[in-house]
C-alpha cells in the first residue's frame, strides 16, 4: 500500500485557494471528497491537587468545525469558528458554484431497460393506480 499523506492544517484563506487548485487538477481525471465535521474542545486537564484558575468561571469549550478536502494524492483541512461560519460558508459555496461543472449525470439506460422488460403491464399509470377507476 502507498504511504499515507500527512494532513496538513491550514488557514481559511488558504484552504480555499488551496481547495480551488484541487479542484483544477481533478478536473480531467480524479475525485475531491469534502467533509465537515463539528469539533468542541475541551479545557485542558489539571495535574493532581492544583487549584483550577477560577473555580468561579470554568473555561468554555469553543464549538468550531474542521473542514476536510481529500483527493488520492492530499489532503487539506481548516478549523472554522462558530462566529465566522456565515463568510467561510458562503466563501466555499462560491468555489462550489465556480469548480462543480463537471458533474456527470447518471446513466439510467440500463435501469430502463430492466424495468421495461419486466414490467410492461404497469406502463399505464403510475405506481400503485393499477387497481383504481379514471376520473374521466
Amino acid at each position: 500500500r502507498a504511504a499515507r499523506t500527512a494532513m496538513v492544517l491550514l488557514d481559511q484563506d488558504s484552504f480555499l485557494l488551496e481547495l480551488t487548485r484541487l479542484f483544477q487538477a481533478t478536473r480531467e481525471a480524479g475525485s475531491l471528497s469534502i467533509t465537515h465535521k463539528r469539533v468542541t474542545e475541551k479545557p485542558p486537564r489539571r495535574a493532581p491537587g492544583e487549584a483550577a484558575a477560577d473555580p468561579a468561571e470554568p473555561a468554555a469549550p469553543r464549538p468550531r468545525c474542521l473542514v476536510r478536502a481529500r483527493t488520492e494524492k492530499k489532503k487539506i483541512s481548516t478549523l472554522v469558528d462558530a462566529k465566522d461560519a456565515l463568510k467561510f460558508q458562503s466563501s466555499l459555496a462560491n468555489v462550489l458554484k465556480m469548480h462543480t461543472t463537471n458533474l456527470k449525470r447518471k446513466d439510467r439506460s440500463k435501469e430502463k431497460k430492466k424495468t421495461g422488460a419486466a414490467g410492461d403491464a404497469g406502463d399505464a399509470g403510475p405506481p400503485g393506480a393499477a387497481g383504481l377507476p379514471s376520473k374521466s
